[in-house]
């Protein structure tokens, strides 16, 4: 045990009951007042750290792998520094719930030249497999086939910074954020804007996504980076983006920018071949918990 956080169990057993992504196993009320999670509420969050303080966000996408972004390794250091915590709710007082693994291997996109470019996005294998609990779950993938409208409410989760370089108050408690989609045509103008004084025009690309608001005061912040925008679709939550850039935080007509995951599928595929088992087509939407379907069953772990 490591400052307050658990090592990770893992084991070799299936179990019997099967776990399905993008489906928390508590019962929540999503419309508390405020930007505390509850625990439980998101079970993919992940905390990517290096030397055991917190540095980028990340999302569990099976028993062994974690997706964040590139730019929070744009220089890997010994990988014996870095280890992920999953199934914590604040991370000052993790609790029982949560785990810390070790790093097996980090795998950045070969696009990726720096901030704010195309292939902002990383892999990160656990040193062992892990075993699902009501804290720590998978987050569904979605395939090219999944659509996120402009205007689709999505969340943000993570404990970065509450503005430009003030610390989430202690004992650091999952945050989360309420943020509609973007189209990239509104989201380029909006970046346009104001040009003056301001750093150089940022392109918003292809496998980028834009979400959040042109008034400015609520967004992603230092720290969020690599975390999750999920979404739901049908009856489970979805990944679509990942924290990625911004101009700052919280400034007018500058949304938060993410990769798109949708564009990186073929990508991912290359390093966990079984993903076809975990990606969430459109075909699948609707089928509901319980029912069968190749586009959303995770492989699970015995405890």
């Amino acid at each position: 045990r490591v400052r307050g956080v658990w090592f990770c169990p893992g084991s070799d057993l299936r179990s019997p009951f099967s776990a399905v992504c993008g489906q928390p196993r508590l019962t929540l009320n999503r419309l508390v007042k405020g930007q505390d999670t509850v625990p439980g509420e998101f079970p993919w969050q992940a905390s990517i750290q290096w030397r055991g303080v917190h540095m980028c966000g990340g999302s569990l996408i099976n028993d062994e792998w974690v997706v964040t972004a590139a730019h929070c390794f744009f220089q890997v250091q010994n990988l014996t520094q870095y280890r992920v915590v999953l199934g914590a709710h604040q991370l000052l007082k993790p609790g029982p719930s949560a785990c810390a693994c070790p790093v097996q291997r980090i795998i950045t996109n070969p696009r990726y030249a720096g901030q704010t470019t195309s292939g902002d996005i990383a892999l990160v294998q656990l040193g062992r497999r892990l075993n699902f609990t009501d804290y720590i779950l998978p987050i569904c993938l979605p395939d090219a086939s999944v659509h996120f409208p402009p205007g689709k409410v999505c969340w943000v989760t993570g404990w970065g910074h509450v503005r430009s370089w003030v610390d989430l108050p202690s004992p650091q408690t999952l945050q989360k954020l309420k943020v509609p989609i973007i189209d990239s045509k509104t989201c380029r103008i909006l970046y346009l804007t104001n040009m003056q004084n301001r750093l150089p025009h940022r392109n918003i690309q292809d496998d980028m996504i834009c979400a959040g608001y042109a008034e400015g005061m609520r967004d992603a912040c230092n720290g969020d980076s690599g975390g999750p925008m999920a979404c739901i679709v049908g009856d489970v939550w979805v990944l679509a983006g990942i924290v990625s850039w911004g101009e700052g935080c919280t400034i007018k007509n500058r949304p938060g920018v993410y990769s798109r995951l949708t564009s990186y599928q073929s990508w991912i595929r290359e390093y966990i071949p079984n993903l076809e088992k975990q990606l969430m087509s459109i075909n699948a939407i609707g089928q509901g918990p319980g029912k069968t379907s190749s586009g959303l069953l995770c492989s699970v772990l015995g405890t």
